[in-house]
């Protein structure tokens, strides 16, 4: 069956309606098997999924999408060991763009880690929620857009996974954004010297310094700095803290000075780009490649 025979072509995607939300499961807990009628786009946020879609197994990590189409028989196992979080909402599509492969060869799971593409998800499923006409909503053309961009990126993130002129990091980058994150991560507001950060990587700081010009066009500690706001902007659009705790989660003890860095490498302060976020438009493109961005939570 082609696309042509099974939806309208235009320029742009057309829903006719979308609904969906949060939603929590206990370990263990299984859902179906059921047959879908409609679109599921699912967000992992928390833990692992075994999804079965007519008969194939699909194991889904935390950070993944899963993309169910219409006459799928599927069936749900979730992480046995932990408590699984996720999102999800379903859609009915009237026509997609003219420049969209048929919807047959679209691929189910998406693994790769993409920042944007979960902003883009979480924002939909806020835009849902605040609809007050019920729980199924008729999509505005604004809807219709974001899903459109959230689906384009979907489709061709598998292509940009396998990429062969995705750069290969030397090891001792490797090892050095690990300790990155890993600060970021458990230590925020320590301060590190690139002699210490060069002992973790296992070369001098002056090597360390090339090959970080290399592969990101920044020395080791300005990549560290970018590595901070990029982690700013990822919680600014994900999730409800102020400008004031997303700072020291940042490692920025001070936050009128994460305003004044922020503010430098995106062009508006992190106000008005949360508040435009909220108003439908899309957040600033990332500092560095989205692989190393620091763990997101809160």
């Amino acid at each position: 069956m082609s696309k042509q025979s099974s939806f309208e072509i235009e320029k742009h995607l057309r829903l006719a309606y979308l609904y969906g939300g949060p939603i929590t499961y206990q370990p263990g807990q299984t859902l179906g098997p059921r047959l879908l009628t409609d679109w599921e786009l699912t967000l992992i946020n928390e833990g692992d999924v075994t999804y079965s879609a007519n008969g194939h197994d699909h194991h889904v990590t935390q950070g993944s999408i899963i993309l169910a189409k219409p006459g799928f028989k599927e069936f749900y196992r979730w992480d046995p060991h932990a408590i699984t979080r996720h999102a999800y909402f379903h859609f009915f599509v009237e026509a997609i763009p003219e420049d969209w492969p048929d919807f047959q060869d679209w691929p189910i799971v998406c693994e790769q880690y993409d920042p944007t593409m979960v902003a883009l998800f979480e924002h939909i499923v806020k835009r849902i929620k605040r609809h007050s006409i019920g729980p199924v909503v008729a999509p505005t053309r604004q809807d219709c857009r974001i899903v459109e961009t959230l689906i384009s990126l979907f489709l061709t993130a598998q292509e940009e996974e396998t990429s062969p002129e995705e750069p290969i990091r030397p090891e001792a980058v490797n090892r050095a954004i690990k300790w990155m994150r890993e600060l970021i991560d458990e230590t925020p507001l320590r301060s590190i010297t690139l002699d210490e950060l060069s002992q973790r990587a296992g070369v001098s700081p002056k090597h360390l310094c090339r090959l970080f010009h290399t592969h990101f066009g920044h020395p080791p500690m300005r990549t560290l700095q970018l590595l901070r706001l990029q982690l700013g902007l990822a919680l600014l659009i994900r999730s409800n803290l102020t400008i004031h705790q997303i700072a020291k989660r940042c490692g920025f003890g001070d936050q009128l000075y994460f305003t004044r860095c922020f503010t430098k490498e995106f062009a508006k302060p992190p106000s008005k780009i949360r508040k435009e976020f909220q108003q439908g438009q899309l957040p600033p493109g990332n500092l560095l490649p989205v692989d190393i961005t620091p763990r997101i939570y809160w």
